[in-house]
């Protein structure tokens, strides 16, 4: 795995990059990938896009941009949390073993290995600019980045623009266009709090509204609201999801300057462009809103994931199968024809878009912690702690009808069981959280 020196890395390139492409031409693939960049957009639902259904659309540069790309419709989160689930893209685990938990202060182990791990032992220049908080450094995905570097705040969480973190990037792309690289994104603009500039929601809501609730609806705020304590009318809750649709309208505006900036840059053609978020949001479907991490309903676990590969092979097409968020480390290594590790889980899209096996059929989700319930989901079925939903009839997950299919509902329930202990967990490292990393925590919602 660790190649010494750099002409031996080079000359392992240059095989599999040969041995790649003479396989992508002979089965109609995507030649590889010069570079990858991936995009993770923070408690970011799949159905707030207009490619994804939105109407009228908030997002026209994502949606530009599918137009080049692969729209994966049924991805699903491993985690409705940021930290278990960004790792889990990452190691290609399920956080049973990859043991992440900002719940318990648990790190990423130092044992396990990391997508940005294997493209810096083939020679690629690695960077990460993130939101921080439960993806800062102490909590273990910074290895194999050679820069990982948190975007500032004011503290309380009203700065976690995504502008700032694409000029950054794209800064360091300026310095690294040369050279083969793995870039990461990440921000927490449309996580809550929901702080949305002026224009924003005068383009997002349909009319001007003219309710009790503020422009910014703060932490503070949906507590109260998801407490009892601060009634909520219809209007209400439309004018709250219009705060939250508003910051997506300032996401996909920053999105569109990466897009174009990677074109300025001549990096656009052979660079392989992922968009994906972690985790959704819950806007009153089971009980809260503006919230997330307390659920495994697919209002959390259905994410948006956009894959444009070289050329834009396959743009514009649908990929209507379950895929997963462990799916996105072995998919992006693939397409830069760098191996993928025998640790990983998840398994390389691109078979299944050149006509190849498809993507195990079962997904394991898992709330936060150890003693967090875990769900497994089939694109028609859900098991989710002692309930069945029948998802074909029932995509709200409504109604648990595992009193009318006893012998579906033991038969996913002996799976999740027999995934989750498949693979010894390896042991968690304990997070150093400092005293400015919980008060961000606590901005974000995720400390009381």
């Amino acid at each position: 795995m660790r190649i010494r020196g750099r002409r031996a890395v080079l000359a392992v390139v240059a095989s599999l990059l040969s041995t790649a492409l003479a396989a992508s031409c002979r089965s109609g693939g995507p030649a590889p990938a010069d570079s990858a960049v991936i995009v993770v957009i923070d408690t970011l639902r799949a159905d707030r896009l207009g490619c994804y259904g939105r109407r009228p659309s908030v997002t026209p540069a994502i949606d530009a941009f599918r137009s080049d790309a692969v729209l994966f419709e049924q991805a699903i989160a491993q985690a409705p949390s940021t930290l278990a689930s960004v790792a889990s893209m990452l190691t290609s685990l399920i956080p049973h073993h990859h043991g992440a938990s900002a719940a318990e202060d648990k790190a990423v182990g130092k044992d396990h290995v990391t997508l940005a791990e294997v493209a810096r032992a083939y020679g690629f220049s690695t960077a990460a600019f993130v939101g921080g908080g439960q993806l800062d450094a102490a909590f273990g995905l910074s290895q194999g980045f050679e820069t990982y570097e948190t975007m500032a705040t004011d503290g309380q969480g009203f700065n976690d623009l995504f502008a700032p973190t694409v000029a950054n990037g794209l800064a360091w792309l300026e310095t690294h266009r040369r050279e083969r690289f793995l870039l990461l994104l990440h921000t927490y603009e449309a996580h809550h709090p929901y702080t949305p500039s002026p224009e924003d929601l005068a383009a997002v809501a349909p009319a001007p509204y003219e309710g009790p609730l503020p422009p910014h609806i703060s932490i503070d705020m949906l507590s109260g609201i998801n407490s009892g304590q601060t009634p909520l009318a219809d209007a209400d809750l439309r004018h709250v999801v219009h705060t939250y649709e508003a910051e997506i309208r300032s996401v996909d505006a920053a999105f569109g300057e990466l897009v174009a900036g990677l074109r300025r840059l001549g990096l656009d053609e052979g660079t392989m462009l992922v968009f994906v978020s972690d985790h959704g949001e819950e806007f009153g479907e089971h009980g809260k809103v503006g919230w997330h991490g307390h659920t495994l309903y697919d209002e959390l676990l259905r994410i948006p994931l956009l894959v444009r590969y070289p050329g834009s092979w396959r743009g514009g097409s649908s990929f209507d199968a379950q895929v997963r968020g462990i799916d996105i480390a072995p998919t992006v290594l693939a397409g830069l024809g760098l191996p993928v590790p025998e640790s990983f889980q998840g398994t390389d899209l691109g078979i299944a878009l050149r006509g190849g096996q498809p993507p195990p059929p079962y997904a394991i989700s898992a709330l936060d912690g150890s003693g967090g319930g875990t769900s497994l989901r089939s694109s028609e079925w859900k098991w989710d702690r002692r309930a069945l939903y029948h998802l074909s009839d029932d995509p709200g997950e409504t109604r648990n009808v595992a009193g009318e299919f006893r012998g579906v509902a033991e038969k996913l329930r002996r799976i999740k069981q027999e995934l989750v202990v498949e693979a010894a967990p390896a042991e968690p490292e304990a997070a150093d959280v400092s005293p400015e990393l919980r008060e961000r925590l606590r901005s974000l919602g995720y400390v009381p």
